[in-house]
């Protein structure tokens, strides 16, 4: 039996157990000869090339955890994209190489449990590249002379800004200890080694085994190509320079953060200065034993990688630091932040890099993971040597999603705060999506599909969301429930997050078809159904699953919970088991699996039942949250009218309810998608106007980014609030698919406030969908279909017939 070495890194199909290699098979994973297994590590890889001839290579490329291709001192990509070790990706380039001496080179780097940002899921350190055709014996590690060398510039720590803040360690990076030009020139490295092959042991991703001789796990890193396009990274010459100050010599970052704001000590001449740095990059001179503290407002929110290029200066420490907003308080229980643009008398409190200066000249400093936020907070202290600041600009960094669709209501607060939700979306999309930029950046279930949503009616392009349905499918346990987040280290329940999974799966088959995909996660599906149905009593109603059942950050819900969401039945999580199911038996009867959707079918009726003769308060003409019948929230009332739980009267008296019950729970930022879906769903989405002025006042508190929720808000960018881009097309304009991928559509409009829609918004596929419709008066204008697609136009309870082409909505 070969060795684990042997094992074949590019399998044709992702199958578990172990494959032969082909005869010749030259590639393997490879690292540094004197391993230190457990510590972090920054490893750089070279391989000196002579090219008899011009010739274009195609190589794959996959490192653990992150690597930087570059050749010839050109950055070719990062990578590898996030997942688990059981689909593991790699990236595909073209080299282009000229006849001559070449020099491909990658950088690695690996950090243990507390340095990694929780999302980065890892095994053992490697670096692989695979190059194709009559070059693999020549170019892949493992088999070209591939050299290897450590460095040890950046030093590591677990800063923190809040009581969960999971991005990785923060770095101080000393100059004088990077070799400076190492990718373009061997000769700065005398320290280099041949790379060695690492054996890949098999295990199932978590738990190592030397057991070669049975085969019936995944190798450590079973690869994948990555299903994604590369990342924007796009070099912006942006900011304002809202505060700019000289201290004396031995004052500290640490003592001046402590300090709040004070624009009386802004020096004027010295913030004119480094703002034409930042406007057309005219070079700063700090003299020597300076201290300086320059306060940059970006005027909007980035993720990026930040590019400080210097000269001279050797020993001086530039410190930076990120941060959304500023704080009203330097106590860091205190969320309060104000106006998000105003920054007098306030606190910066965020995470900061630090960069000692090695003195050279053209010098390109920047983090090895990007940051984000909207102000970065800079400290320059010299040593002996004046600093000249050449540079200092932004490496934006995110899925490459942007706008193809157009809106115009003709309500200038909603048109001018769609922009806004659109750039939360952008900041939340990244190699997956990501609930918050700054604090966490973790792919959680609840947030990805209101994000996918507003995806949808936003851009054709539908990788991100087949990715993030794929990856909670591939991350269910032996519970048949999906994580709450993924990939993610530390592995988390929400059960309530997995009916909103199948939801997902629902939303894909209808806005974008994909039913390929579709169709192999039905099993993952009923394992879903199957852990909420194991919880039924007697009684027909669900017990709460173990877990954390979080529905939303109500005040009176402690972390979220729902009344009975513990231990006893829950009205809010049994009403979500319906409506999960309403949208699993859809999925089963169009794939043709009859019998499991009359099984489910069955459960739905049931326990529909269940719910009215527990919940129900007739005299209320509301649905209560327990058993007990003590608590009531319009999170209850709004999934009630989802799933239809009552028609004709009493349907309208749970309406009436919901709209008018003083003591109602009430829905927040994420929540209330759930209201608006209702709303809609029943005909009263004229009663969400009040609920949106939540977003219209955002411009008017300073931010440029959509809160987590209302005031405290802990982050200042969660794109769950950015479900209205999503409403305004599907609510507003009453544009949804009646059939699969978005095959057949109905365009119901409920204006509420709106005097006018006008706009277009993507198929899927390669067209749009425009309208430009008049209700000052009724309702009338004109909808345009692209020429595969039909459908209906409903107004008021009056159906006419949607044709390719040009429709023409007579005043009614």
């Amino acid at each position: 039996m070969p060795n684990s070495a042997d094992y074949n890194p590019f399998p044709p199909a992702a199958m578990p157990g172990y494959q032969q290699p082909p005869a010749g098979y030259g590639c393997r994973w490879v690292w540094h000869p004197q391993p230190r297994p457990g510590e972090p590590a920054v490893v750089l890889f070279r391989l000196t090339l002579d090219v008899p001839c011009e010739a274009t290579v195609p190589v794959r490329v996959s490192a653990d955890q992150r690597y930087t291709l570059y050749l010839d001192g050109q950055r070719l990509g990062r990578g590898p994209m996030r997942g688990d070790l059981g689909h593991w990706n790699y990236e595909s380039y073209q080299l282009h190489l000229s006849q001559g001496k070449h020099l491909l080179a990658a950088s690695v780097t690996w950090f243990p449990q507390d340095g990694a940002p929780m999302a980065q899921m890892y095994g053992e350190p490697g670096f692989l590249l695979l190059a194709e055709g009559p070059w693999t014996n020549l170019l892949s590690t493992g088999s070209a002379p591939w050299e290897v060398t450590e460095i040890h510039a950046f030093t590591g720590r677990a800063d923190t800004v809040s009581w969960y803040y999971v991005t990785g360690w923060c770095f101080t990076m000393d100059g004088a200890l990077y070799p400076w030009g190492w990718e373009t020139d061997p000769a700065t490295v005398a320290d280099w080694k041949p790379a060695q092959a690492v054996a890949i042991p098999v295990g199932d991703g978590f738990h190592w085994t030397a057991d070669y001789e049975t085969r019936e796990r995944y190798p450590q890193h079973h690869l994948q190509p990555a299903p994604i396009p590369p990342m924007l990274e796009e070099p912006r010459h942006v900011g304002t320079v809202r505060h700019a100050q000289s201290a004396a010599p031995d004052a500290t970052p640490q003592t001046l953060r402590r300090q709040p704001v004070s624009l009386a000590c802004n020096d004027a001449t010295l913030s004119l200065r480094w703002q034409q740095l930042l406007d057309n990059g005219a070079p700063v001179l700090v003299g020597p034993h300076s201290c300086l503290r320059i306060l940059i407002d970006l005027d909007n929110y980035y993720c990026a990688y930040p590019m400080l290029v210097t000269e001279g200066g050797a020993g001086a420490v530039v410190t930076m630091g990120w941060s959304e907003s500023l704080y009203e308080s330097a106590d860091a229980r205190s969320d309060a932040k104000g106006n998000r643009g105003e920054i007098e008398g306030k606190y910066v409190r965020c995470v900061y890099d630090d960069f000692i200066l090695e003195g050279g000249q053209g010098r390109r400093y920047s983090t090895l993971w990007w940051r984000a936020g909207r102000y970065v907070d800079l400290y320059v202290q010299t040593q002996d040597e004046p600093l000249t600041i050449q540079d200092l600009y932004w490496h934006e960094t995110r899925y490459p999603l942007e706008m193809e669709a157009a809106l115009d209501t003709g309500d200038a607060a909603f048109d001018a705060v769609r922009p806004l939700m659109f750039r939360t979306l952008q900041m939340c999309s990244h190699e997956t999506y990501m609930d918050c930029p700054y604090y966490e950046q973790l792919q959680y279930v609840g947030d990805t599909r209101l994000e996918i949503l507003a995806t949808y009616v936003s851009t054709h392009d539908d990788r991100l969301p087949l990715r993030a349905a794929t990856l909670f499918d591939q991350s269910r346990g032996y519970d048949g429930l999906t994580r709450s987040r993924y990939p993610s280290r530390v592995p988390q329940v929400i059960p309530p997050f997995s009916l909103w999974w199948v939801c997902m799966v629902y939303d894909l088959y209808l806005w974008r078809g994909r039913e390929a995909q579709v169709r192999q996660m039905l099993p993952g599906i009923h394992a879903v159904l199957s852990a909420f149905g194991a919880g039924i009593g007697a009684d027909d109603l669900a017990v709460a699953p173990n877990g954390w059942n979080f529905c939303d950050w109500v005040p009176e819900w402690n972390a979220g919970w729902p009344p009975d969401a513990r231990f006893g039945a829950s009205a809010v999580l049994n009403l979500q088991y319906l409506y999960a199911l309403d949208r699993a038996i859809y999925l089963l009867r169009q794939f043709g699996q009859l019998e499991l959707a009359g099984h489910w079918s069955g459960v739905r009726r049931r326990l529909a039942a269940a719910i009215v003769r527990g919940f129900w308060v007739p005299s209320l003409g509301l649905i209560a949250d327990d058993l007990g019948h003590r608590f009531f929230s319009e999170h209850a009332q709004c999934l009630a009218l989802l799933t239809n739980l009552f028609q004709g009267s009493e349907q309208q008296r749970l309406l009436a309810g919901l709209l008018n019950a003083p003591h109602l729970a009430r829905t927040t930022v994420y929540y209330s998608h759930y209201l608006f879906e209702a709303l809609y769903h029943v005909g009263a989405l004229d009663k969400a106007d009040k609920r949106l002025s939540f977003w219209r006042d955002l411009p008017a508190m300073g931010l440029k980014t959509v809160l987590e929720q209302p005031e405290p808000s802990r982050s200042d960018c969660h794109a769950w609030g950015a479900h209205p881009l999503y409403h305004a097309v599907a609510s507003y304009l009453g544009a949804r698919p009646t059939a699969p991928g978005l095959s057949r559509i109905r365009i119901a409009p409920q204006p509420a406030t709106f005097a006018q829609l006008r706009g277009r918004f993507p198929d899927g596929r390669q067209g749009f969908v425009s309208f430009d419709l008049d209700f000052s008066e009724g309702v009338h204008g004109v909808i345009e279909l692209p020429e595969d697609l039909a459908g209906e136009f409903v107004w008021r309870g009056r159906r006419s017939e949607l044709k390719p082409g040009s429709n023409a909505i007579a005043r009614d």
